[in-house]
């Protein structure tokens, strides 16, 4: 099965958002943790921390925001048309630079997002493929051959 298509702004952002969630979740969570430390510091009686604040504010909105506009951008810099080959053997992608093959092996678990499968490979690591040009019934059938080879299918 073949799919072609250019990386579209929605669905590139929608697929960083979900493979990027837990350690965006965690500089969140640090940074609020920083931040209220620097607070706390200051009803203490002993000032504003402004360095423990300073990297709070970064660790909570500058680095998930940074971690997500760059890949983002990197992606959609590309922007090369791209053919996606779903077969028994795994998955390829390729364009006019390059071309990349994966056994069904490299890859744990298929999430089910709006527009697209984002196949992933480690927690931060993962290959979204459009489902723009497949019908209800092709969607099944590439799930059900992941699923065949071990993957986890989540529907998100």
């Amino acid at each position: 099965m073949q799919i072609t298509a250019r990386p579209d702004p929605r669905l590139v952002a929608a697929a960083l958002r979900h493979g990027l969630r837990r350690p965006v979740l965690i500089a969140r969570l640090v940074g609020w943790a920083a931040i209220g430390l620097a607070v706390l510091h200051e009803f203490t009686g002993n000032g504003l921390d402004i360095p423990l604040l300073v990297i709070g504010v970064l660790l909570a909105v500058g680095i998930p925001l940074l971690m997500i506009n760059v890949s983002a951008r990197r992606t959609l810099d590309a922007g090369h048309l791209t053919t996606y080959e779903i077969s028994d053997g795994g998955l390829a992608l390729s364009n006019a630079e390059s071309r990349h093959a994966y056994a069904w092996t490299a890859f744990t678990t298929v999430d089910r997002l709006a527009g697209q499968l984002v196949f992933g490979r480690s927690r931060a690591r993962f290959l979204p493929v459009p489902t723009a040009g497949l019908t209800p019934a092709q969607i099944e059938q590439v799930l059900g051959t992941a699923a065949v080879h071990g993957l986890q299918i989540r529907h998100s």
